[in-house]
C-alpha cells in the first residue's frame, strides 16, 4: 500500500466525522508522512498498521482529553511517545521484552547435576581404558626390546656354534652359521623398530593423554 492509498482510504473511513475534524486529521497524518520523507514512507505505513486502526483511534480520540487539535493538527498524545514517536501500542508492536540467561543457567547445572551419577563412571571407564591401552602398547614396546636382544645374543650364538662345527661337518657348520645371521639381522631390525616406536610413538602417546587429562581444566579456565 502506497501513501496516496493509505490517505485515500484513511479519508474514506473519517467521512462520519465533522469536514474540520477531518481535514486536521488527514493534515496531521499527512505532515507526519512529510516529516519521515519519501525513504520512510513504507516503514512509517509499517507502523501505523492500517488505515482503519489509525482512523478507529482518531474516533476514540475525539471525546477524549489526551485528543487536540494544535496548531500543528490532529494529535493524540495516548499513541505518541515522549520523542515524538509513534508508541508499541500505535504500531502494534509489542515491547521488547528483556531477555535474560538466568534460566538457560539454571537449566544447564541441573542437567549437569542430573547426568553426573552417568557422566562421571563413562568418563572414568574411557579414561581407564586409555591409560590400559597406553599400558599395553608401553609392554608391546618392552617386549619388543627384549625379543630383539634375546634374538640378537641367540643370533651370535648360533653363528658360534656353526663356526665350530664346519670343521666337523661343514655343511651343517654353514647352515648353522646362515641361521645365525638370520637371527643377528632380525635382532636388529627389531631394535630399530624399537629405537622408532620410543622415539614416535611414545611421546606422542604421552602428549595425549597429558591433553585428555588436562582438558576440562583448560575449558574451565577459558570460560572464566
Amino acid at each position: 500500500m502506497s501513501r496516496k492509498e493509505f490517505m485515500e482510504r484513511l479519508e474514506k473511513l473519517l467521512e462520519d466525522i465533522s469536514d474540520s475534524e477531518r481535514e486536521e486529521a488527514l493534515q496531521y497524518y499527512n505532515d507526519y508522512f512529510d516529516d519521515a520523507g519519501v525513504e520512510n514512507e513504507a516503514e512509517v505505513i509499517r507502523e501505523l498498521v492500517s488505515p482503519e486502526q489509525v482512523a478507529q483511534k482518531i474516533k476514540a480520540g475525539l471525546s477524549d482529553s489526551a485528543a487536540e487539535f494544535s496548531e500543528q493538527g490532529y494529535r493524540d498524545t495516548r499513541f505518541e511517545s515522549r520523542d515524538g514517536e509513534l508508541s508499541a501500542d500505535q504500531s502494534g508492536q509489542e515491547p521488547k521484552k528483556k531477555e535474560t540467561n538466568f534460566w538457560k543457567v539454571l537449566a544447564i547445572v541441573l542437567l549437569c547435576i542430573l547426568a553426573a551419577p552417568v557422566i562421571l563412571p563413562v568418563c572414568g571407564g574411557i579414561l581407564i581404558a586409555l591409560i590400559g591401552a597406553a599400558a599395553g602398547i608401553v609392554a608391546l614396546i618392552a617386549g619388543l626390546v627384549a625379543a630383539g636382544f634375546l634374538i640378537l645374543i641367540a643370533g651370535i650364538f648360533v653363528i658360534g656354534i656353526g663356526i665350530a662345527q664346519a670343521m666337523a661337518t661343514p655343511a651343517v657348520g654353514i647352515a648353522l652359521a646362515g641361521t645365525g645371521c638370520l637371527l643377528t639381522a632380525l635382532g636388529i631390525l627389531l631394535s630399530f623398530v624399537t629405537v622408532w616406536c620410543c622415539i614416535k610413538i611414545v611421546p606422542w602417546l604421552i602428549r595425549g593423554l597429558v591433553g585428555l587429562v588436562s582438558y576440562p581444566f583448560r575449558k574451565a579456565g577459558a570460560k572464566k
